[in-house]
Order: structure tokens, then C-alpha cells, then sequence
């Protein structure tokens, strides 16, 4: 039986440009968050997703709701509430399919979640994902946090993909501190090279520091360029399937869904997922696996829409 993925945070609307020739920018509105896109990437190849979190009682929080639920993702846990509105990011693409962001965020419904909302036993034997979007303030930080500890003593994979976006931090406010924190709360790390040196520079020590901490697997991904993955005792090195860029907006989300959908289905728990990092040959076929959902993700456009589905991977 696969291993239920339980994805933590945001869940918001992507506000996403329209290519337009002349005139006034107009923007469609998308079902987004990078969490909300790794469940529903698990949902779409076949997985057993959930989603944790909390939208507003508004229409973003319904049309999220209602989306999540006909791609088959769990929203059992998926909470709307009264007292705030559901966060909107605007997205603007350049001509290699880049984003830039605005995010309308402040005192949004995500911000508010409370770890106590969560019941022990659904942080059980499962795989929790979550980023550092939910880190950006001090309320909602030590909520994580505290979820992320109770998902690991209730023997949890704990994934964590940092997907910084600085324009969410307050100017002046330390970002690699808490970033920090909760790599090392984590089993699985998912950086980009550009995050890394963005918030800890070029240090070549900071990989043996992140592995001497707990981490089981560091992935750090590149754009097109190959991928490193490492662990205690080993690394190797990936090539991701080249493609033509239309919208990158949820490329990192589908590259952690189907490695999260991999570690599903081959029902890897805590305890075995040590062993499983240091089989390369798995490895490299579950990041190979990954690498093409990504891929398939950014040549077409939006979050939700953009993400594979199974039988387009041969499943």
C-alpha cells in the first residue's frame, strides 16, 4: 500500500499573466502555492496525496478547495476560515518562461493555520512535505516548526523544499536562520543552486554541514543543468531532460511530486528511507522520474493545469 504524502502551507491563486501584443496586462487566475502544487502533482500521477492547510471563506478558498478535491487530493485537513482572506500572487513571465512575482499576502488565511488544528494521527508514518513560504513570519513560523518535530516523532519522511522567494520576508529580516532550521528538521532538502548561494553564498562546506546535521538526502537542483544529490558517503549527478521553457511557475513543485510519488508507491517510510537513499540505482531512477515530470511541467502554462498526469509518464 502506498504511503500517504501530506503536503503543509500555502494554498493561494496564481494571478498569471496573459501573453498579450499591445494594451494593458491582463492576468487568469490559476490554483497555485507551491505545497498545494505538490499534492496535487502526487494526486495526478496516481498517489495518495493530502493537503494541510487553511484558505478563506471567500471564492479563491472554494475554487482551491473544490480544485484539490476533483484532482483527487485528501482535503479532510484542508480548513476555511472566517476571520482572513485567501493570499493572491501575481506572476509576470519573460520570454524564457521566468517569473516575477507580487504577492497580496499580509494577514492572508495560510499565515493563520495552528499546529493545533492538526490531529496526532494524521502526522503518522507518512510522507510530510512543506516549504519555506510558511516560515516568513514569526506566527506562523513556530507552527511549522512545531509540525514538522510532530511529524517526525510520529514517524514521518520530513521533506522540506526551501522554494525562497525573498519579496515574502520583510525587508531586513533574517531568512537563512530559520531556512536552516528546518533543513535540519529534515530527512529529504530539495535548494536550487541560485537559493543556495542567494542565502548562504558559495560556502563548500555548508553540503557536509546540512548531511553532519541529519539531513538523509540533499538534492540541489540547477534550471537545466544537472542536479547533485547527495548523501553521507556518496553523491552522483543528473542530467534533466531538455525541453523548452513556456512558464516555470510550477517546475521545482512537480520535480518534488514525483519524487514524492516514487517514495509512495515503493511504500518507503522513516525508517527505511536511508536505505533506500543509498541505493543508487533506485535513487537515480526516482530522480530521473522526477527530472521528466518537471519537465513536462514547464512547457505548458499555469500550476494545477501544468502538472502531468500519470498516463503521460507511462503509468
Amino acid at each position: 500500500m502506498s504511503v500517504k504524502v501530506i503536503a503543509f502551507g500555502e494554498a493561494l491563486i496564481d494571478m498569471l499573466a496573459k501573453p498579450v501584443q499591445s494594451g494593458p496586462t491582463t492576468f487568469v487566475a490559476h490554483p497555485g502555492g507551491a505545497p498545494a502544487n505538490v499534492a496535487v502533482g502526487v494526486a495526478k500521477l496516481g498517489g495518495n496525496a493530502c493537503f494541510l492547510g487553511q484558505v478563506g471563506q471567500d471564492m479563491f478558498g472554494d475554487t482551491l478547495v473544490q480544485t484539490m478535491q476533483r484532482f483527487g487530493v485528501d482535503t479532510q485537513q484542508f480548513v476555511q476560515t472566517p476571520d482572513a482572506m485567501t493570499a493572491l500572487a501575481f506572476v509576470s513571465l519573460d520570454e524564457e518562461g521566468e517569473r516575477s512575482f507580487a504577492f497580496y499576502r499580509h494577514g492572508s488565511a495560510d499565515l493563520l493555520y495552528r499546529a493545533e488544528q492538526c490531529p496526532d494521527a494524521f502526522l503518522h508514518e507518512a510522507l510530510f512535505h512543506s516549504c519555506s513560504n510558511t516560515l516568513t513570519e514569526a506566527g506562523i513560523r513556530e507552527e511549522h516548526l512545531a509540525l514538522m518535530a510532530r511529524a517526525r516523532a510520529g514517524g514521518c519522511v520530513v521533506s522540506f523544499d526551501v522554494n525562497y522567494r525573498h519579496n515574502l520576508w520583510a525587508e531586513g529580516a533574517d531568512a537563512r536562520t530559520p531556512i536552516w532550521q528546518a533543513m535540519l528538521a529534515s530527512d529529504l532538502v530539495k535548494i536550487s543552486r541560485e537559493e543556495l548561494e542567494a542565502l548562504y553564498g558559495k560556502d563548500p562546506s555548508l553540503v557536509g554541514k546540512l548531511l553532519e546535521g541529519g539531513v538523509e538526502l540533499l538534492l540541489i537542483t540547477d534550471g537545466g543543468e544537472p542536479l547533485e544529490a547527495h548523501w553521507s558517503g556518496g553523491s552522483l549527478r543528473l542530467t534533466p531532460p531538455v525541453t523548452k521553457v513556456l512558464d516555470s511557475t510550477a517546475a521545482g513543485d512537480s520535480f518534488v511530486s514525483g519524487l514524492l510519488y516514487q517514495l509512495s508507491v515503493q511504500s518507503v517510510d522513516h525508517d527505511s528511507f536511508g536505505g533506500w537513499v543509498r541505493d543508487e540505482a533506485k535513487l537515480s531512477a526516482a530522480l530521473e522520474f522526477a527530472s521528466r515530470c518537471g519537465a513536462l511541467t514547464v512547457s505548458r502554462y499555469g500550476a494545477f493545469e501544468a502538472l502531468p498526469m500519470g498516463s503521460e509518464l507511462g503509468l
